[in-house]
C-alpha cells in the first residue's frame, strides 16, 4: 500500500484490535499479539499512530499481567510485540512500562520485563533514556536477579547484555552493583556463588570502560582466593570471571602476579569436568598469548605434559582448545622443545590421541612458521612405525591446510616423502598423502608449481581405481584439486584414456572423474574434447558406412565410440 492508505487502515485496524485488548480468549489474544508485531514492523506506517491515544497504556495493562508470563506461548508473542513497539515510539515508551513488573512478586513476570528490556536496549540503544529511567531500570535488575530462585540464564544474560549497551552511563551505579555480586559470591549456596561469578565475567568489560581500573584488580584478588572452590560447576564460572577481568585489567596490572596465577592453575588441570577443563585451558591460552614473558621455561614445559592428557578430552571442545593453546606455548617458548613432546606423542597406540597430536603439530607449524617444524617431522618420518609416519603425514595434512598459499615454498621439499608414501602398499598412507596433495594444491594453485603438480597427479593416478570407500573420496579430491592447480586440459589427457575401456570397473572410474569435472566446469572441458571428424579417415573406402546424427562414420569408428 501507499503510506496514506497504510496508515489509514492501521488507525482502522487498531481501533478493532484495541476494542479486543481485554479479549478472555487465548486465540484471540495471540491473534491480536501477532497484528501488532506484523503493523509495527511495516516501515511506511508512522509511528504517531501508537502514541496517539490511549494504545500503549491499553497494551500494556491487558497483556503485562501474571497470567500472560505464565504461559510459554502467549509470553513469548507478547515480548516480541513489546519489542516491535519499541521500534515505533521509542524505547523510553516500553521501558517507563516495564520498571514496575522488574520488582514483582511473580518470578516468571520478572524474567518477561528483564528479557523485553535487554532486547530492547540492546536492538535501540539508551541514548533516549534519561538517568532517572536508567537508575531505576538497573535498581530493578538488580532487585529481579537478586530475587532468582530457578537456574536461568534469561536474567543473567539479560542483566549483562544492559550493563554492556549502557556502557559509561553505568558508571555512578557500578559500586551498588559490584557490592551485592560481591556480597553473593560468598553465598552458601552454590547456585548464588555461580550466577554472581557469571554475571562478574559479562560486567568486567563495563569497569573497563567506566575506568575503574583499582575495582578489576581488587577483582582479581578475590576471585584468586575463591580458586578453591569445589563445585565444579561454580569453579568454571570463577575461572570464566578471572579470565574475563584478566583480559580487560591486561596481565601486567593482575594481583597476585600472573605467575602465581599459573602455578594454581596447573593442579586445576587436572579436574575431570569439563566446564572446569575447558576454561582453564583457554586461560592458560591467554596468559601464553599476553604474558609470557612473566613465566619461566620450565613451567610452560609443565603445562605442555598436562596438556597432552586434555587431548584425550570426551569433548570436542576441549581438545580443540588445548591445541590452540599448544600453538601459543610454542609462539612463546619456541617450537623446539614443545615439538620433541608432541612427536614422541605420536607413538603411542590410542588414535584420538595420535590424530589430536597431529593437529596440534599442525598449529605450532603454522604460529612459528613451516620451516621450523618441517625439519623434524620429515626427520621422523623415517622412524619406519605405521602409526608415527601416518601422525606425520596428518599433521603435514592439517599444517598446508592452515598455512594456504605459504605453502608454496615447500611443495618440493616434501615431495619426496610423499612420493614414498604414494607408492606404499599401506592404503592409509596413500590416502593422507592424497589429503596432503589436496591442501597444498588448493594454497598453492596460480602460483606457477604446475609441474610439481603433474608429478603428484602421475602418482595419484593409478589410485582411481581403488574400491575402499574412504580411499576413494580423498583420491578423487585430490584429483579434483590437482584439476585446479594444473587446469582441465592435462587432467583430460588422463580422462579421455580410459573412457572407453573394455572393463566395466575400470570405465566406472574414470567415468566418474570426468562426471566431477563435468559438473564444477564442463565449458572449460570443450576444447579438450578428441576430434571425432578426423577418426577412421585412413580406412578404406569401400568398408560399409552409416550415416548417424548427419555425420558419415564407419562401423569401426563406431564400435569405437559406443
Amino acid at each position: 500500500m501507499d503510506e496514506e492508505y497504510s496508515n489509514y487502515y492501521t488507525r482502522e485496524v487498531f481501533r478493532v484490535l484495541t476494542r479486543e485488548f481485554s479479549s478472555p480468549e487465548d486465540e484471540m489474544k495471540r491473534t491480536v499479539l501477532r497484528i501488532v508485531k506484523q503493523c509495527c514492523s511495516m516501515e511506511l506506517v508512522d509511528g504517531r499512530l501508537f502514541r496517539e491515544g490511549k494504545i500503549i497504556d491499553e497494551f500494556f495493562s491487558n497483556f503485562w499481567n501474571r497470567r500472560t508470563a505464565l504461559d510459554t506461548r502467549i509470553e513469548r508473542m507478547c515480548v516480541d510485540a513489546s519489542v516491535s513497539l519499541a521500534n515505533k515510539i521509542g524505547p523510553n515508551g516500553v521501558i517507563e512500562h516495564i520498571l514496575v513488573p522488574l520488582k514483582d512478586e511473580s518470578e516468571a513476570f520478572r524474567r518477561m520485563a528483564v528479557e523485553t528490556a535487554s532486547k530492547v536496549v540492546t536492538s535501540l540503544g539508551s541514548f533516549d533514556l534519561d538517568d532517572r529511567t536508567v537508575q531505576r531500570l538497573l535498581d530493578g535488575l538488580l532487585f529481579t536477579f537478586q530475587r532468582q530462585t530457578t537456574d536461568d540464564r534469561v536474567v543473567l544474560n539479560g542483566f549483562g547484555n544492559i550493563l554492556v549497551s549502557l556502557g559509561v552511563r553505568v558508571k555512578p551505579h557500578i559500586m551498588n552493583i559490584m557490592s551485592a555480586l560481591l556480597y553473593r559470591l560468598k553465598n552458601k549456596t552454590p547456585e548464588v556463588r555461580q550466577q554472581a561469578a557469571d554475571l562478574i565475567a559479562r560486567s568486567s568489560v563495563v569497569l573497563k570502560i567506566c575506568g575503574e581500573e583499582d575495582l578489576l584488580v581488587r577483582l582479581s584478588s578475590i576471585l584468586y582466593e575463591a580458586l578453591g572452590e569445589v563445585y565444579p560447576d561454580v569453579l568454571g564460572s570463577i575461572l570464566l570471571a578471572m579470565r574475563s577481568v584478566i583480559q580487560n585489567l591486561g596481565v601486567e596490572m593482575t594481583n597476585p602476579p600472573i605467575s602465581q596465577i599459573l602455578a594454581t592453575l596447573t593442579p586445576i588441570l587436572r579436574n575431570r569436568h569439563e566446564k572446569v577443563q575447558e576454561t582453564t585451558i583457554n586461560l592458560i591460552g591467554d596468559i601464553a598469548d599476553k604474558g609470557k614473558e612473566y613465566i619461566n621455561h620450565r613451567e610452560w614445559m609443565r603445562i605442555s605434559f598436562e596438556l597432552l592428557e586434555m587431548l584425550k578430552a570426551r569433548k570436542k571442545q576441549i581438545r580443540k582448545s588445548a591445541n590452540t593453546t599448544f600453538g601459543l606455548i610454542a609462539r612463546a617458548i619456541g617450537p623446539a622443545d614443545v615439538l620433541v613432546t608432541l612427536l614422541n606423542n605420536l607413538r603411542v597406540q590410542e588414535r584420538q590421541l595420535r590424530v589430536c597430536t597431529a593437529v596440534a603439530i599442525g598449529i605450532v607449524a603454522d604460529t612459528c612458521s613451516p620451516y621450523t617444524v618441517l625439519p623434524a617431522m620429515m626427520n621422523e618420518y623415517r622412524y619406519f612405525d605405521r602409526n608415527v609416519q601416518n601422525g606425520i603425514l596428518k599433521s603435514m595434512s592439517f599444517m598446508f591446510e592452515y598455512i594456504g598459499d605459504m605453502g608454496a615454498d615447500y611443495v618440493y621439499a616434501v615431495l619426496t616423502l610423499l612420493q614414498d608414501a604414494f607408492t606404499d602398499r599401506d592404503l592409509v598412507h596413500r590416502q593422507i598423502a592424497a589429503t596432503v596433495v589436496k591442501h597444498m594444491a588448493l594454497g598453492c594453485a596460480g602460483l606457477g608449481y604446475e609441474d610439481a603438480f603433474v608429478h603428484y597427479l602421475n602418482l595419484i593416478w593409478p589410485n582411481v581405481l581403488e574400491t575402499s570407500p574412504h580411499v576413494i573420496i580423498r583420491i578423487l579430491e585430490s584429483v579434483e584439486a590437482i584439476r585446479v592447480a594444473i587446469g582441465y586440459g592435462m587432467v583430460m589427457n588422463y580422462v579421455v584414456a580410459g573412457l572407453f575401456h573394455p572393463a566395466s570397473k575400470v570405465r566406472h572410474a574414470y567415468w566418474q572423474v570426468h562426471n566431477s569435472m563435468y559438473l564444477n566446469n564442463s565449458d572449460a572441458m570443450v576444447p579438450y574434447y578428441p576430434r571425432l571428424d578426423r577418426v577412421g579417415k585412413e580406412l578404406k573406402a569401400e568398408e560399409p558406412r552409416v550415416c548417424f546424427d548427419k555425420t558419415d562414420y564407419s562401423v569401426k569408428e563406431l564400435d569405437l565410440w559406443l
